[in-house]
């Protein structure tokens, strides 16, 4: 029987693989298409920098398909066995379906596992690195904050950091201390800003203090100053990124800062928790394609199993992610928002796998 169970897993993964990697390819080509048109119109980005970034964000565009991917490619090899007889062998056999889904979700644990792999580790980190060196040769700067920079609010202050260079030092720090009455205290300029285990520093700070019933004004100039910061370079990197393209780690993180802050963070909680829910919802479309391969897709053609997996794979992703955007707009929990569309869909699988005959 374990011989049953690692051909039955075996199948499910190498299956959705393949789909994977035609789905991204496919998304990789259309990208790169529509960068050719880039490089006409920017002399600095060349069609090998095309290349270069569209390889880049292969591993996000994975990511994102890999929900639909392990239900096309569990309908198609389960199907072609079901097609070829083996399923119905294996069934008369004495095998449960319940078993043979269980061996298939197997494989779809080790799916699981390499979709977190990648949204965690790999596409934030290609991601980033292929936005930065677009702007870079596209926007003919070298800055990955972009020209003005990033602004963020750090306790009761606005910042405005122009630059980041390395690891633990930035350029260009705007800081505007307001008080709770919204009106401003004190305005900073700061030439270099550093970060260290012993505490973060500015340097060649100037700055001017207002004085408190509008009785004036007094300039200061400093060669060093302690910097009160909830801010770190992590944390002023993930500002220059799309939020949607971070790790979980990277949510997490910044979901603390705005809290810090109290700001809203209702967004970033539920992208945070939606990425928690892709693992099981990577499972939950293993175990659906279990009731169309016993049941109606049994002799179908593989178009039909294509079309009927796109149709519920494409229905999914679209509602998963306009259940999370209502959510945000009509102030629902985001745990709800996130895990909602994930648990309908695993509860559809268990019933429709628990009616197969």
């Amino acid at each position: 029987m374990k011989r049953m169970d690692l051909y039955l897993a075996r199948t499910v993964v190498v299956n959705v693989l393949l789909v994977l990697f035609m789905l991204t390819m496919l998304a990789a080509i259309i990208n790169f298409v529509s960068e050719i048109h880039v490089t006409y119109t920017h002399e600095h980005y060349t069609l090998w920098d095309a290349v270069v970034y569209t390889a880049m964000k292969i591993p996000g565009g994975m990511y994102d398909m890999f929900t639909v991917s392990v239900l096309l490619g569990a309908l198609l090899g389960l199907g072609e066995l079901a097609s070829h007889n083996e399923l119905t062998v294996l069934r008369a056999a004495g095998v449960s379906a319940a078993r043979l889904g269980g061996a298939a979700l197997c494989g779809g644990v080790l799916l699981a596992a390499v979709c977190v792999l990648i949204g965690e580790f790999v596409a934030p980190v290609t991601e980033q690195r292929a936005e930065d060196r677009r702007a870079e040769l596209v926007e003919s700067r070298a800055n990955p904050l972009g020209a003005g920079g990033v602004w963020a609010k750090d306790n009761g202050a606005f910042v405005n950091v122009r630059s980041i260079t390395s690891r633990d030092t930035v350029h260009g720090v705007y800081i505007y201390e307001v008080n709770a009455q919204r009106q401003l205290d004190a305005a900073t300029f700061a030439g270099v800003g550093t970060f260290s285990g012993n505490g973060s520093l500015i340097h060649n700070v100037h700055g001017t203090l207002l004085m408190p019933d509008g009785r004036g004004s007094r300039v200061f100039n400093l060669r060093q100053s302690p910097w009160k910061t909830l801010l770190n370079p992590e944390l002023i990197s993930l500002f220059a990124v799309d939020t949607t393209s971070l790790s979980a780690r990277g949510l997490y993180h910044y979901i603390g800062y705005m809290r810090d802050n109290h700001l809203d963070d209702r967004r970033y909680v539920a992208e945070f928790w939606q990425r928690i829910a892709k693992p099981v919802a990577v499972l939950a479309m293993l175990l659906l394609a279990m009731p169309f391969v016993f049941g109606p897709l049994r002799s179908s053609s593989t178009g039909q199993r294509l079309l009927i997996g796109m149709l519920i794979g494409i229905g999914f992703y679209v509602f998963n992610d306009i259940f999370m955007q209502a959510g945000i707009v009509f102030d629902l929990n985001p745990l709800i928002s996130a895990w909602l569309p994930t648990l309908l869909l695993a509860a559809t699988g268990i019933v429709a796998v628990r009616r197969i005959k």
